[in-house]
């Protein structure tokens, strides 16, 4: 059973070549002004997720308590490349959404003509985590770019039962599980569409499979023997991100988390309207051939059955899940919906496609474009203003006027010591005080910032401690809010007794000429053992 479909070309369709020509300079140009444009208007990053990632990086571990480690050594890898310019994590986000568009254009490729599969493709760019969020590379990131990838790698096997896709299938999904665990969901949707399907069910009786299986296994042993080292840290983690509602029903709590989407998926059919055209004129149903009607359903276990195990979840437990986990259920949408309706007069429509796709990725911009200029409406900074350069100088002139060797950690509020740790010119190691576990007042064995430091060995080894006093701008994030209006918060003298307060605080004012007051960061250092003082 072969995947290539004969299509009939007809001259409203596109050549191999044009549509080649037109997906990766329409993706790239986005890529290219996804990158750019944070690099011109912003001085930090807008989530701290990214500056976790940014020190979780230089260890080169499998995990944190909280997630898998991949996105780390991506980024890692982009940082090497590239010199740890800024921008890295906007590249390593831009390289995910590229593989992400790829998957499903190539899959579009099977079942459609070159017109519709490049309109899939690229009615997907304006998508939230593809375009405004894609400046928060984190674990979802990488978790869409394999989902997206092994999504179509299976396809391809299950179509062809050629040992070569059976095996990238499994490197594809091995892989997606170090990006985050519900790479799972997507597992369990494959097996059931191949359990309820007779051609699902004969490939079981050949070795691709059973192949696909064994692989993935084997790239995801080496973090299953890390959660039995760290006793199942992650899974913790996890437990406490279900979060309890005694307040709101157990059916309202899912109809939200439905509602949550449309922002997800409504530009994605906004964009397909021209291809899609009115009510009256859909025609449902109707496949051109068995192909289409399988990845048509296909397509619809990889992101239904996913999706409604989140809400049965809420509903059992009555919690509420982050909207973001559903984050790479969305990326076939395209593709599904050209499947399952779509009009047969397609003149002009990729024309109108491309200029919806324009206007949408335009708003995107502006709410970039608003977090530079709102200061000057509300007084208020935004987080991606903070003068990230200037702190690092500021923490390496009072660490080196006193010492000669290098920082070795740098621990208190969980972006502040982030940004020391990227910024200052040794890179210390980053181990941030904020714990889920205990309102953040932590514990001296505990490791909450990964597998490499607990507070004794900060006490041991030195480095500097730093915390938010007060701050003109938005929350960077902190877990001391309540300790706003003392100059030194208890944690500092209960957790790290070595510790020498500097008696001035760092004044840093925003990276914008909009009148806003400084943010204003408390510091102190912890000497190393050697006397390397100055």
């Amino acid at each position: 059973m072969t995947a290539q479909i004969n299509l009939t070309k007809n001259s409203d369709d596109f050549s191999q070549g044009t549509a080649t020509i037109w997906f990766w300079s329409v993706a790239g140009f986005f890529a290219v002004l996804w990158v750019i444009l944070p690099g011109i208007f912003h001085t930090a990053y807008r989530i701290t997720d990214v500056i976790e990632l940014q020190g979780n990086a230089k260890e080169w571990v499998l995990a944190t308590r909280k997630h898998p480690l991949l996105s780390a050594w991506i980024l890692e890898i982009v940082n090497i490349i590239t010199g740890r310019i800024f921008v890295a994590p906007f590249i390593a986000s831009q390289i995910c959404v590229i593989i992400s568009l790829w998957s499903v254009w190539q899959l579009g490729r099977k079942v459609l003509s070159e017109k519709l599969a490049l309109i899939g493709a690229l009615a997907v760019l304006p998508y939230y985590f593809f375009s405004y969020h894609s400046l928060v590379y984190n674990q979802n990131s990488t978790l869409i770019a394999f989902w997206s990838l092994s999504v179509y790698l299976v396809f391809q096997a299950y179509q062809t039962n050629r040992i070569l896709y059976w095996i990238l299938s499994g490197l594809s999904i091995g892989i997606t599980f170090h990006a985050k665990y519900p790479a799972a969901l997507l597992v369990l949707s494959i097996l059931i569409f191949m359990f309820t399907q007779p051609e699902g069910r004969k490939r079981w009786y050949g070795i691709g499979p059973y192949l696909t299986t064994i692989i993935a296994i084997i790239i995801f042993t080496p973090h299953i023997i890390w959660l039995y080292q760290n006793d199942f840290a992650t899974f913790d983690f996890a437990r406490h991100r279900f979060i309890p509602s005694n307040q709101i029903s157990c059916i309202i709590l899912p109809l939200f988390f439905i509602l949550y989407q449309t922002e997800y998926w409504l530009p994605i059919v906004i964009i397909l309207y021209p291809a899609l055209g009115f009510v009256w004129q859909w025609r449902f149903g109707t496949f051109k051939n068995e192909n289409e009607k399988q990845c048509a359903k296909y397509l619809f276990y990889c992101f239904i059955i996913p999706f409604l195990i989140c809400i049965v979840i809420m509903v059992i437990k009555n919690c509420w899940l982050p909207a973001t986990y559903t984050a790479p259920f969305w990326t076939y949408l395209g593709i599904w919906l050209l499947l399952r309706f779509r009009t047969k007069n397609l003149s002009n429509t990729f024309s109108r496609t491309i200029k919806l796709v324009v206007v949408l990725e335009t708003v995107m911009v502006m709410m970039l474009l608003c977090g530079v200029f709102t200061p000057y409406l509300n007084g208020k900074a935004k987080k991606q203003l903070f003068a990230t350069n200037d702190f690092g100088v500021k923490c390496d002139q009072i660490w080196y006027s006193r010492f000669e060797t290098p920082c070795c950690y740098a621990t208190g509020d969980w972006a502040l010591c982030g940004y020391a740790c990227y910024a200052m010119r040794d890179r210390p190691s980053l181990h941030y005080y904020w714990n889920m576990y205990d309102g953040g007042i932590g514990n001296m064995n505990a490791k909450p910032s990964g597998a490499w430091a607990t507070d004794e060995d900060v006490n041991q080894k030195g480095g500097i401690i730093v915390w938010k006093i007060s701050d003109g701008g938005e929350s960077n994030n902190s877990d001391n809010s309540n300790n706003s209006d003392d100059y030194v918060p208890d944690w500092v003298y209960k957790r790290f007794p070595k510790a020498e307060i500097i008696p001035d605080p760092i004044i840093l004012p925003y990276k914008t000429k909009a009148k806003v007051p400084p943010i204003k960061i408390g510091i102190a250092i912890i000497p190393p053992p050697q006397n390397y003082e100055r």
